[in-house]
């Protein structure tokens, strides 16, 4: 970034940015690639000036980096990788920014700390999400939070009092729970639309289909009328391909899920996650009401779930737990005797962790929730607390044990419960086997008891007696090879051949969902699994059925791609380009590779791809978030897309009761089950409590839905009150510059003999009503605050605002010579005025209303000036405090504070609360080091206006 463009930002000025050019082939050079992390050079025409960098990281980036770590080295390393971030890049886009909704999260705390560079530069972010509302305004709060330090300057300096806000909707929000009254009502209402037009409105650009379709149903895309289809939906139930021993095999998953205990999860000191609500003020920081789940009651959830997916993940997932459940019991079970000392059992366990690979997954469920974990507490000192626990369950009355007994006494009730769980797991796994399509060429052994105790066998004998189709390609943290197999009569990819198969076979219980046979056809699912699966399974279909040979074979090749977070990058884009080549560009790979009908994706295709030479989209399992469903119709049904688009949502029967039944019995364990559910959903009505009962009735309701009504239901209620129509100012803007570019046919080459122009104002007479328009810009600092258009009438000197929509007239209209210059200036005059009327107001509504500790600190501090205003350097250091003090929120830095000055013995607090300053250079010093620690900026208290011009409409 040169240093003209620094300024300018830093001026909050507007920059234009053609990406057309940084992001062209010949420009671009890979400089690293490696774990999930890429690093891209952009040079100039010449490619010899390095013009910057830009980097591509994943999401576990971020979450690796542990900045509450007791680990100081790790710590140090750390921050000065963000460090190195935020002195590198001056732009952070992160997509998929709902996962940093949490400020408990390792991720948020890492991303927080590229705010700015080691010169308190401000760098910039841009966050993409369909959802950045799930289920509080906490969730919005925390990413505004993101690329804002505490004193939430941006806002500060337009008199915009921010936490204020956010704490007046939480508490109306909770006293609205409490009692239903209308007055409490319609005060939230009416705060809810000042956090909208005074929060929202300067930091988010909202486009939903229905604001698209309702505020720019009179634009034009590449100079055509807009189009913007809504797809019908289909909901496909596969309950009329359910066998008796399919519903058998379901009934009986049901009964016996909930007996399992995921014993070993316990074993790395992880047993419960913890929901808890933020605190409002700052008498409730760090408070909030905690709720305790255990992680097997999430694991249970997480079975249910790929039961609806279908059965051949749920035996995966199973099959996994199984194999590291059993790698524990076999451990625990063989080395019991030679545990004598806490050290030993300690090296026994890090030894099974590490051969049974289940750190990852504990890790993974760290990402998405709180555990329990207290203060100074490891995960050794967790498992011990369990094992003391179970031996007070076992031990005789009367008996005293020493400490190593009592561990070893809690191992026998570990090592019993591993062995009830594998054998609940062992019998669901046999009634699996027996749905299993078996090989032509006779008996065999069981393909799990040969694969799990005889490894040094042929894979061919390993496999057995079962048909497989291939394998899921393993993973560092899977210890099992899992092969993909074929079931009889799995209603699911049943349902599906009908629908894919030659239509007159088609079942009569499938007349309503449309055929696509012979159509272009997106299949979605949630699991790799299952998307391995339906691959391996449809192109076996492919191969032997004779009535899909002209639509899916093109000779050898069979027409069906797949694509999940394994494929390679390069692969991707192949299979991209060859499923939907006009929308791509992708016909020399269609024409060297074959073209694709079918198309097999997790959600690695459900963002940022163009795929919209497509016919349908299959959801093969329904996410419980609809926004999912809507991202991944959006591949196809894009703006400008004038086809119609078959939507297909398959939905659950009978394996939703085995979800319900988990709900069931976690709803005798936590009231509200919204907490677990809900957490990352809205499958059912925002902000209601769970109702089990019609669960499964919402899901299927969900099905049937249009995507502009999924994007409504899926937007919680707190986020519906701040989605009011957009601003009138921001729509004729898109109006204005809608007309230059389509029906003036303005291009940016008509505007280049303007772009270097110095400072106005500038001014014209032209021909219309009589009528003065002015512009101005008011400043704060160098912040920007508003742009205003104001009118007058030159005789009843009425004074209006406009939008830029009135800027047409100057484009439109003759122009005519000056007359009446005398009158112009007299309501410039006039207007002027106002302008100072307005930049008094600006200053009134941006005095912050300080509270409680931080509050009584300034006015202590107040009184100071006269004292250190002669020493130079520490006077400097007070006006930054002063500046910084009045503006930070209380809930995240009033404790802190006031812990620091005491510990430092620089005040004394009385119990009225008032604050006596014992060491005035001391409590500076500590203050400001503190403030520049945390980089908050300072506020410039001086206002601004800049006329940047004006025209007399006259009239003829």
């Amino acid at each position: 970034m040169d240093k003209e463009v620094r300024e300018a930002l830093h001026r909050d000025e507007k920059i234009r940015v053609r990406a057309d050019y940084f992001l062209k082939e010949n420009f671009k050079r890979l400089v690293l690639d490696q774990n999930n992390h890429r690093i891209y050079e952009i040079y100039d025409e010449s490619g010899e000036k390095l013009l910057g960098k830009i980097a591509f990281l994943s999401l576990g980036v971020f979450q690796s980096y542990n900045l509450n770590t007791r680990d100081d080295e790790k710590k140090r390393k750390a921050e000065q990788e963000l460090k190195r971030f935020a002195e590198e890049y001056d732009l952070f886009v992160i997509d998929e920014a709902h996962k940093y909704r949490n400020s408990n999260t390792n991720r948020w705390r890492a991303v927080r700390k590229l705010q700015k560079k080691s010169d308190n530069f401000p760098n910039r972010f841009m966050l993409l999400t369909a959802t950045p509302l799930n289920n509080s305004i906490d969730d919005i709060f925390n990413l505004i939070r993101l690329f804002t330090d505490e004193t939430f300057a941006p806002f500060r300096v337009k008199g915009i009092p921010i936490t204020d806000l956010i704490n007046r909707y939480r508490s109306l929000k909770r006293e609205l729970e409490r009692k239903d009254d209308d007055g409490i009502r319609k005060e939230l209402k009416k705060v809810a639309a000042e956090i909208k037009s005074k929060i929202l409105d300067e930091v988010m650009v909202l486009r939903t289909r229905k604001y698209i379709m309702e505020q720019f149903k009179d634009l034009k895309v590449d100079g055509k009328q807009l189009v913007f289809k809504d797809p019908r939906p289909y909901s496909l139930n596969p309950f009329p391909f359910y066998t008796k021993s399919y519903r058998r095999l379901v009934d009986f998953i049901a009964r016996k899920l909930d007996c399992i205990l995921f014993e070993y999860t316990k074993l790395y000191g992880t047993r419960f996650v913890v929901f808890e609500e933020e605190g409002i003020g700052e008498e409730d920081e760090g408070k909030g009401q905690r709720r305790y789940i255990e992680i097997a009651d999430l694991f249970k959830l997480l079975l249910g779930k790929r039961l609806e997916s279908g059965i051949y993940p749920f035996e995966t997932t199973l099959r996994r737990i199984y194999e590291k459940e059993k790698i524990f019991y076999e451990a625990f079970r063989h080395k019991m005797d030679t545990i004598l000392s806490e050290d030993a059992l300690k090296d026994l366990i890090k030894e099974v962790v590490e051969g049974a690979k289940i750190k990852k997954e504990l890790d993974e469920i760290r990402e998405d929730y709180n555990v329990e974990e207290a203060e100074g507490e490891t995960w050794f000192d967790r498992v011990i607390k369990i094992l003391i626990e179970y031996a007070e369950e076992l031990k005789e009355d009367g008996r005293d044990y020493a400490d190593l007994e009592l561990l070893r006494l809690g191992l026998k009730k570990v090592i019993s419960n591993l062995e009830n769980d594998l054998r609940i797991m062992d019998e669901i796994l046999e009634e699996l086997d027996k749905l299993k399509v078996k090989r032509e060429d006779g008996k065999g052994e069981s393909f799990w008891a040969s694969l799990t105790q005889k490894q040094d066998r042929s894979l061919h004998e390993k496999i057995g007696t079962y048909k497989v189709l291939g394998f899921i390609p393993k993973k560092e943290e899977d210890v099992v090879d899992l092969p993909i197999f074929s079931y009889h009569n799995d209603p699911k990819l049943e349902s599906l051949k009908q629908i894919l198969g030659n239509p007159s076979f088609k079942s009569e219980s499938l007349r309503d969902i449309p055929t696509l046979n012979r159509r272009k056809v997106l299949i979605f699912t949630q699991y790799r699994d299952t998307a391995y699966y339906l691959f391996h399974n449809l192109k076996e279909w492919a191969e032997r059925e004779v009535d899909l040979f002209t639509w899916l074979k093109d000779g050898e090749r069979i027409k069906i791609g797949l694509v999940t977070g394994d494929t390679e990058t390069s692969t991707k884009i192949n299979y991209i380009k060859r499923f939907a080549p006009q929308a791509n560009s992708g016909f020399d790979e269609v024409e060297r590779y074959g073209e694709l009908e079918i198309l097999i994706s997790t959600d690695a295709l459900s963002e940022g791809v163009n795929l919209q030479d497509a016919d349908a989209v299959i959801n093969y399992d329904l996410p419980w978030n609809p926004m999912i469903i809507v991202q991944r119709v959006g591949r196809v049904n894009r703006i400008g897309n004038e086809k119609d688009v078959y939507v297909i949502n398959f939905v659950p029967s009978d394996e939703v009761e085995v979800i319900v039944g988990v709900l069931s019995k976690l709803k005798e364990k936590i009231r509200d089950i919204t907490l677990v559910v809900g957490k990352e959903t809205k499958i059912l009505g925002p902000e209601e409590e769970i109702s089990v009962e019609t669960f499964g009735e919402r899901i299927k309701d969900i099905s049937k839905l249009s995507m502009t009504d999924l994007e409504q239901y899926g937007m919680s209620e707190d986020f519906k009150q701040f989605t009011g129509k957009i601003p009138q100012e921001q729509l004729d803007e898109y109006r204005l510059l809608n007309i230059i570019q389509y029906d003036l046919g303005y291009t940016d080459r008509d505007f280049e003999d303007v772009i270097d122009m110095g400072d106005g104002p500038y001014y014209s007479f032209i021909q219309g009503e009589d009528k003065i328009i002015s512009i101005y810009e008011f400043y704060r600092g160098n912040y920007r605050i508003m742009k205003k258009i104001i009118s007058i009438n030159p005789e009843t000197h009425e004074i209006s605002y406009e939008t830029p929509i009135v800027l047409l007239d100057l484009i439109k209209r003759g122009q005519r010579s000056p007359e009446r210059i005398e009158n112009a200036i007299e309501n410039l005059e006039r207007l002027k005025e106002r302008t100072e009327d307005l930049v008094e107001d600006l200053k009134e509504r941006s005095q912050q209303e300080q509270r409680g500790f931080l509050s009584n600190l300034y006015d202590a501090m107040d009184i100071l000036e006269d004292e250190v205003q002669n020493e130079d350097e520490l006077y400097e250091k007070y006006i930054y405090i002063m500046n910084v003090l009045p503006f930070l929120n209380p809930q995240n830095y009033a404790s802190t504070i006031k812990n620091l000055l005491l510990k430092e013995n620089c005040i004394e607090v009385s119990t009225s609360n008032r604050i006596t300053i014992r060491d005035v250079r001391s409590a500076i010093i500590h203050i400001e080091k503190l403030f520049r620690e945390n980089r908050l900026s300072e506020m410039d208290f001086s206002f601004s206006v800049k006329h940047l011009g004006w025209y007399y409409e006259r009239e003829d």
